[in-house]
């Protein structure tokens, strides 16, 4: 005899990826002749929905290492970079339980200097990452159970008995 029941869980209820690229200017103490190095750190954002819409927010500190005085003398270059993006997502179960909704954000790429130039004795640089979002909600699930569980047998638990201790020794 079949029955039929409904359970309730937490599950991703809509989905959102995004390729995130940034062109922002630095702005260096010194006329900078060439850049040796630039990387990114101090990565921090958080996020919230709107309906279907993940709003993130976050910055980073960018640091160019960069030649002046004719090649001569080094020095490097600190900013930080605020940023606002906006994530469409899909949804993808259509019957929800309740508007009781959470996000979840993850860096696929963590910010990541791609290009960095001299122009006009400021530093421009491109920064990518990307970031996927998951909106999680309750959702029904309807599953069939064979045999309900009010009239199950107890499982004899006699495994222990039939183990062959001297399973070494046989041959």
């Amino acid at each position: 005899m079949n029955e039929i029941r409904e359970i309730v869980t937490k599950t991703v209820i809509g989905k959102g990826k995004k390729l995130i690229c940034l062109k922002e200017t630095i702005i260096p103490e010194n006329e900078p002749f060439s850049i040796l190095g630039c990387w990114v750190i101090n990565h921090d954002f958080s996020a919230n929905l709107d309906e279907n819409t993940v709003n993130l927010n976050g910055d980073f500190e960018v640091n160019i290492w960069y030649a002046y005085d004719n090649n001569t003398k080094t020095e490097v270059a600190k900013q930080v970079i605020p940023y606002d993006q906006t994530i469409k997502t899909k949804q993808i179960v259509k019957d929800l339980n309740s508007e009781c909704r959470d996000v979840i954000v993850r860096m696929l790429q963590q910010p990541t200097c791609t290009n960095a130039c001299i122009q006009d004795n400021n530093i421009i640089v491109d920064i990518v990452f990307e970031v996927i979002a998951e909106i999680i909600g309750e959702a029904k699930m309807v599953v069939a159970v064979l045999s309900p569980v009010d009239n199950c047998e107890p499982i004899d638990d006699d495994f222990e008995n039939e183990i062959n201790e001297n399973f070494i020794n046989a041959n």
